[in-house]
């Protein structure tokens, strides 16, 4: 504020206090005066150089000495009848003379700052729905006030707090984005994106069962197999032969020679999986029965095969556990269990530097041995004969032969099959193992890690009698 006195100051004289309010007092002749003020504007620039002028009139006539201009803002006197500032806001100003004040007026002073203009930020997209296959694009532009500023700004993905790197985005990944762009510190509206997931063709398989897997060698008991490519049954169409080439016409099977038949279908120049099938003497006395419950070396089991004069059965329990700690070769890679199984603890095929593997690094293996003599983890040759068995042929979890195994086994105190992979003894490499999944449509045998932990369930086999 420009020449201004305090008030105190200059009113430390006889009289007295003189008072922003009108508190009009008798003066010593006895005379009344009344005391106007005016301004010859009501607003001006807070510049320091903007200035109003005042007018001070005593009974009507303009009077400039003896009088004050006073600031009820900070109660100081002006020095002259002009004003300035350089602090916006409003002053109130009363005019006094002798013991007289005037009504109060007030002065508005304004700021000569220039407003900053307001930014739009506008960010907008070419399309909002993109396929998530990594090369669909959508390119993103920006605009400040109706002005292009793509290459200046920053967009954002905001579900993701990550910054695109350019204005175009693509996915391999299915979902939703939100999408915001930044111009020197303001934010724009928000953009989603839409990331559809890829159609994928459905790939056709070429499956193969049969309505039953044990026949009599009597060349009228028969087993039908079913050929289905996708939801198609092909069964008609397609050729279905023995791996020893015999050609299955019909898709109906009988034979009178006793023994294991591996049959597969061909169609659209796909494979099937492979089923076995066996067909015994109905003549000779079967003193074993697949689906029934045996004891052997005190140690009772379920028998699933009869194969090449053997009898094969799996435990009654089961383990989730490791094939082994380590990653080192050991040599399982045929179809007989007992020599897979056995392998890799016999002196006679040691390890490369001369000593005997530890059956403790082994917990699948061990497992199945504890059961006792001649129990073996199975091959995947050997798993998937027991696929075949308790799923009747049919290679669906949800077949009622599986329920009637798992009732077999939980009625007599045993563990019931669970959907899932289990381990068989068969390396195909340092570190990976054939599993075989029970599971719908599946003999697949898959390669995970032996440190991983998936299903055993031991088996055992002898000479049949």
């Amino acid at each position: 504020m420009k020449k201004l006195f305090n008030l105190f100051a200059l009113l430390s004289l006889a009289t007295g206090f003189v008072a922003c309010e009108n508190s009009e007092q008798p003066t010593p002749d006895n005379t009344e005066y009344t005391v106007n003020l005016a301004a010859d504007k009501s607003e001006i620039k807070a510049d320091g150089t903007d200035t109003v002028t005042f007018t001070v009139k005593v009974n009507g006539e303009v009077k400039t000495d003896e009088v004050m201009i006073i600031c009820l803002e900070d109660n100081s006197v002006l020095e002259g009848q002009t004003f300035t500032t350089t602090t916006p806001g409003e002053y109130r100003f009363k005019a006094s003379y002798k013991t007289f004040t005037s009504d109060s007026i007030t002065i508005t002073a304004t700021s000569t700052d220039t407003p900053k203009p307001e930014i739009n930020v506008e960010l907008k997209a070419d399309k909002t729905e993109i396929v998530a296959d990594n090369s669909d694009t959508v390119t993103f532009s920006v605009e400040v006030n109706g002005e292009d500023k793509s290459s200046e700004a920053t967009i954002k993905i905001v579900n993701y707090n990550t910054e695109l790197e350019g204005n175009s985005f693509v996915s391999d990944v299915a979902g939703e984005f939100t999408f915001v762009a930044e111009y020197e510190g303001t934010q724009s509206n928000e953009v989603k994106v839409t990331a559809t997931a890829v159609e994928i063709p459905q790939q056709k398989t070429l499956k193969l069962s049969v309505s039953k897997i044990r026949i009599k060698a009597d060349g009228v008991d028969s087993a039908t197999f079913t050929a289905m490519y996708g939801e198609e049954d092909v069964t008609a169409a397609c050729e279905i032969r023995t791996t020893a080439g015999d050609v299955i016409e019909g898709g109906v099977f009988s034979t009178t020679t006793v023994g294991s038949f591996n049959v597969y279908a061909l169609y659209d120049n796909q494979r099937s999986n492979t089923v076995s099938i066996d067909s015994y003497d109905p003549n000779a006395t079967i003193a074993y029965e697949i689906g029934t419950i045996h004891e052997v070396n005190g140690v009772k089991g379920v028998i699933y095969a009869i194969k090449d004069n053997y009898v094969y059965m799996f435990s009654m329990d089961e383990a989730d556990l490791q094939w082994s700690t380590e990653n080192v070769w050991c040599n399982c890679n045929s179809s007989k269990g007992e020599w897979n199984t056995y392998d890799p603890f016999d002196p006679q095929y040691s390890r490369a530097d001369g000593g005997v593997r530890d059956i403790k690094n082994y917990p699948a293996f061990k497992w199945c041995m504890d059961h006792g003599d001649g129990w073996f983890m199975p091959s995947s040759l050997e798993l998937q004969w027991m696929w075949d068995a308790v799923s009747g042929g049919t290679h669906r979890f949800d077949s009622e032969s599986v329920a009637q195994y798992n009732k077999l086994l939980t009625d007599n105190g045993g563990m019931p099959f669970v959907e899932t992979y289990y381990w068989s003894s068969n390396e195909t490499s340092a570190d990976l193992i054939e599993l075989i999944a029970f599971m719908n449509d599946s003999v697949v045998c898959l390669d995970p890690q032996k440190t991983n932990y998936y299903t055993v369930r031991a088996a055992y086999r002898f000479p049949l009698e």
